[in-house]
């Protein structure tokens, strides 16, 4: 007969049976339900969660009717935590996808779907869909390499998301066209290069590398046995097998405590929860110890985080002004690695310039801060931006009558400038028609020029398309604009006019006739 579980009992005092409450679930005669086991877990220490994972990772793993309610549970708890623990969840659901019980397959279904999403690398969010039928069936292998492929990673890539890539890409090493093999060795390459610390790659490299090493001297093709060795490079370059990541024990970690202190049962499982996770935030490291043992956790926290050895980064900041953007990141194309944990410090009232050959990625990053694609780069409702470009990409913004898309490009210059400026940018209060078209006439637009506000702006050049953008950034007062090759269509006069315009709009205006252009603005233009 299974214990009745007391689901009034403080959460603090750590005295929730995990297995009886479980146990409870899979015996109908139990009052215990999915929604007050939940329910329970909820009011614990967040930092408890990690040790029922595992609990229900055992149960899923094993036999009878204790399976769909582990399924069933995994669903339901905290996504941060078990993105953490990602690595070990997802092969055990995996399995269960093709069990002969139909129940079991829904239901292991339904959670690698949430695994899945759970991953934490937005680059993946397109391509999830694909990577599912991948995971649950390898018939679906090639597509979701080729949707691999496509991806513009510009986030460091870590242990959640190689757990969900890094079976594919096994599959696709294996696979017998030598095609999809040379796609699996660039896309491991290029993902490789973006996993930031070596102890994330732990997780995979060790099953993956003997799959290089047999493509890197076993392909048939010299192209494509060049590719695998370039990938068999980059792994040994980043991978240590010397560090992997660490699972602490529940000895260790209490005899770590005991040099300080004397622990409670409650103090050592999250201490080695939070250690596993390798997250040192000292405020989750104190509400966990508790202002009773407050120098406790002082000491532990200083130890662990002195074994962890992160990196800091450091900013030298040696220029006025106030700042725009001031972090680090990585940005990746498909197969190619563009930019690699760079660092980027952008001032307000600065004139900075993107130099590198064609096709090295300067509108791919620019396109990526548009589409605010960069982690930790502030969105355009929090600093106004605008990428201003030649070929205006195209973005649906209603329907007609007859339920056919309407895209921004159908719309005239004037409607154009009004639907960027609050639909896109939402700057407060609202641009107006009205306010638009004045702006638009300001430009130089008119019915006897060349282009006229009322015009479609698929009729525009691409000089006045640049204007039109130019229009929307005076009226929102951008905080931030980028221009991709802003004098590409224009004449000598109009370059010498956007220089001027350029100045002017730094120093607050933006005149349709332009100021006289100085050598120094064009210096200023070339800052790197």
């Amino acid at each position: 007969m299974v214990k009745p579980v007391d689901l009034t009992v403080p959460a603090s005092a750590d005295a929730f049976d995990v297995a009886a409450a479980f146990q409870g679930l899979c015996d109908r005669s139990n009052e215990m339900s999915e929604e007050k086991f939940m329910a329970t877990v909820e009011a614990l220490e967040p930092w408890l969660v990690p040790d029922i994972i595992d609990f229900l990772v055992a149960k899923i793993a094993g036999f009878g009717k204790e399976r769909e309610p582990a399924i069933s549970l995994l669903t339901k708890l905290d996504a941060a935590f078990v993105r953490r623990k990602l690595p070990d969840i997802l092969q055990p659901v995996i399995n269960m996808c093709t069990d002969t019980s139909k129940k079991v397959r829904e239901l292991s279904l339904k959670c690698l779907e949430h695994l899945v999403q759970t991953n934490g690398n937005s680059d993946l969010d397109r391509v999830i869909p694909g990577l599912v039928q991948a995971l649950k069936d390898p018939n679906h292998t090639v597509q979701a390499i080729d949707d691999l492929a496509s991806c513009v990673f510009v986030q460091d890539v870590e242990a959640p998301a190689l757990a969900v890539i890094m079976p594919i890409i096994r599959r696709g090493l294996r696979h017998k066209q030598t095609e999809i093999q040379r796609k699996s060795c660039v896309i491991l390459d290029n993902v490789c290069r973006l996993v930031d610390d070596p102890k994330e790659l732990s997780i995979a490299i060790p099953e993956i590398l003997p799959l290089v090493k047999y493509c890197a001297e076993n392909i048939s093709k010299p192209e494509a046995r060049e590719v695998a060795n370039r990938a068999l490079k980059t792994i040994l370059d980043h991978y240590d097998e010397k560090l992997v990541l660490r699972k602490w024990s529940v000895e260790e970690v209490t005899a770590m405590i005991k040099k300080h202190g004397e622990p409670t049962e409650h103090i050592v499982k999250c201490t080695k929860n939070l250690c596993d996770a390798y997250h040192f935030e000292k405020k989750d490291w104190e509400r966990v110890y508790g202002q009773k043992h407050a120098e406790l956790c002082a000491k532990v926290l200083n130890d662990c985080e002195i074994l962890a050895s992160p990196n800091t980064i450091i900013f030298e900041d040696t220029e006025e002004g106030q700042d725009l953007y001031k972090g680090e990141f990585s940005l990746a194309y498909g197969t190619l690695t563009l930019l690699r944990k760079t660092r980027l410090h952008l001032k307000r009232n600065r004139f900075y310039g993107l130099l590198g050959p064609n096709n090295c990625g300067k509108t791919t990053l620019m396109r990526a801060i548009d589409h605010e694609q960069i982690e930790g780069f502030p969105k355009k409702t929090e600093l106004k931006t605008l990428f201003v470009e030649h070929e205006i990409e195209e973005r649906e913004v209603g329907e007609d009558e007859t339920g056919y898309p309407i895209f921004n490009t159908d719309l005239s210059g004037t409607d154009w400038v009004v639907d960027y400026c609050n639909n896109v940018v939402k700057v407060l209060p609202a641009i107006t028609t009205e306010a638009a078209a004045a702006a638009m006439g300001e430009m130089g637009f008119g019915k006897d020029r060349a282009a006229d506000a009322d015009m479609p702006v698929t009729t525009y050049s691409g000089g006045w398309k640049v204007k039109m953008q130019l229009v929307a950034a005076t009226l929102i007062n951008a905080d931030l604009l980028m221009l991709d090759e802003p004098t590409g269509h224009l004449d000598v006069k109009n370059i010498a006019w956007l220089k001027g315009w350029l100045k002017s709009f730094l120093r607050g205006g933006a005149p349709s006739s332009p100021p006289p252009t100085t050598r120094s603005s064009c210096r200023r233009c070339a800052r790197t």
